[in-house]
């Protein structure tokens, strides 16, 4: 990845002709073409004559690699890696002529429908870039699967989306992209969820561990539900207090807590008072908790936050 060119300094169309060689629409010397581009995969369709069309898929996702910040542990995207897939010409004609059908190119950008729900969160956008004849347009819709068909630009919108899914083999093509990913590091398609792919030895490492995470999921609910009781018990007045972090905490075999950690720099916990306050709490409560009903076995890890309505518990582990 190039430093200076990314999302915050150039438009999407220019990220893709600089990353992954596909030129501007603005500048095809086709009479038709159509992109859709949607997280991790963007389709290219062009034709002549509006009657057969070409195309190809390319399937991408982000490498990044785990870092240190002052505030505490991030990740720093570092690669692109991309596969291109030639589609054939019969499905792209599919899809091309269905574009050219519904007249995709003349429903306008979500901001510009009645009654579009912006309200999803973490759903996703889908663009479209349009070149019909001399015409060029681009569209822009969010989360379009959530959406209300009572609404007409709905409909055509999620057929559109849902005969590229079935004819092209969308998801199939990027799971087939995806386990062929090198192995040990970690990827993001959105730049928000992160997937790490194991190592041959990890895999190995994660299929012994089963009968651990087994017993560990059988006693997770009793061990959950009795430290948020407690704790809620302990700490009545939680709501007011000025607690706003997460709380990593780690628990011995035998039960006990033996660390509290939050994901902060060095220098702001130093100088966060309302860390250490909550901190203090903490730990006071943990003393008065004794978990001597259930044996662990083996050493397990909790998050804790505060909520609006009490201190919640949370298990992160994958089991």
């Amino acid at each position: 990845m190039n430093e200076n060119f990314t999302f915050q300094k150039y438009s999407q169309e220019e990220l893709n002709e600089y990353y992954f060689g596909l030129k501007r629409i603005k500048n095809s010397k086709v009479k038709y073409h159509f992109r859709f581009v949607q997280y991790g995969q963007i389709v290219d369709l062009e034709s002549n004559n509006g009657i057969e069309f070409s195309g190809k898929l390319i399937n991408e996702i982000t490498e990044s690699k785990p870092i240190k910040t002052d505030y505490g542990n991030d990740s720093e995207p570092t690669n692109y890696v991309f596969q291109l897939v030639e589609l054939e010409k019969e499905k792209s004609t599919k899809i091309g002529q269905l574009i050219l059908k519904e007249e995709l190119y003349q429903i306008p950008t979500d901001t510009l429908i009645n009654n579009w729900n912006f309200n999803w969160l973490h759903c996703g956008s889908i663009e479209f870039n349009y070149k019909t004849e001399n015409n060029l347009n681009t569209a822009i819709y969010t989360c379009p699967w959530n959406q209300n068909d009572t609404i007409n630009e709905v409909k055509p919108i999620k057929t559109i989306l849902s005969q590229m899914n079935e004819v092209l083999l969308l998801k199939e093509k990027y799971s087939e992209f995806t386990s062929r990913l090198e192995k040990g590091k970690f990827y993001s398609k959105d730049g928000y969820m992160q997937m790490y792919i194991m190592t041959e030895k990890e895999c190995q490492g994660w299929r012994k561990g089963k009968p651990i995470r087994d017993y560990k999921k059988s006693i997770k609910d009793t061990i959950d539900n009795y430290l948020e009781q407690k704790l809620n018990e302990l700490i009545p007045n939680s709501t007011e207090l000025n607690c706003y972090d997460n709380y990593n905490l780690t628990f011995s075999k035998k039960g006990k807590l033996k660390s509290m950690k939050v994901d902060m720099g060095f220098w702001e916990r130093l100088s966060d008072k309302d860390y250490k306050k909550c901190k203090r709490i903490l730990k006071k409560a943990f003393r008065e908790i004794k978990l001597d009903f259930i044996d662990p076995k083996y050493e397990f890890t909790r998050e804790l936050s505060f909520g609006q309505k009490g201190i919640y518990i949370y298990d992160n582990m994958v089991y």
